[in-house]
């Protein structure tokens, strides 16, 4: 019996994650705004930014960084500088064990704080560190200790 391997496409082979869906860009779209307007000038939230960990590319859906931690006069196409928050969204064809996975690399390699979007439970975990988080849904208030974000969650989907 032969076992059909799923075509991957070009986009999911090079930043080794699924391809966004129609809710995961209205998040993602959604984090990005609110985010920029809460934290101001002395953060830069960013999408689909190549980081390098340990050597090894990563691309969360949005990083948070302090804008005098990344050096904007130079191009970079795979950053070294951590963002002080990584922000994944749970894409359709995700396990929630990979996304945990990743949020261990994160905070491995210094990332100071990593939020995990579930779109199907309309809720948030924002992770302190590995096994450590505070989850957030419905009209709930998100606050990240690091940044000192706070956003409604029930916001992010709409």
């Amino acid at each position: 019996m032969e076992t059909l391997a799923p075509d991957i496409s070009d986009y999911e082979l090079e930043r080794g994650k699924p391809m966004p869906s129609l809710k995961h860009a209205l998040i993602q779209r959604n984090l990005l705004l609110q985010l920029s307007a809460v934290l101001g000038a002395d953060y830069l939230v960013l999408p689909e930014l190549s980081l390098m960990l340990d050597a090894q590319k990563v691309v969360p859906d949005v990083s948070v960084f302090l804008r005098s931690a990344l050096d904007l006069t130079v191009e970079q196409i795979a950053v070294t500088a951590l963002p002080r928050t990584a922000i994944e969204i749970l894409s359709p064809t995700q396990v929630i064990a990979e996304l945990l996975e990743k949020a261990g690399r994160y905070f491995a390699a210094g990332v100071q704080s990593y939020w995990l979007v579930v779109p199907e439970l309309r809720a948030v975990a924002v992770f302190s560190e590995p096994g450590k988080y505070k989850y957030f849904y419905n009209g709930q208030t998100l606050a990240d200790p690091v940044t000192g974000a706070e956003i409604v969650v029930s916001q992010l989907f709409d």
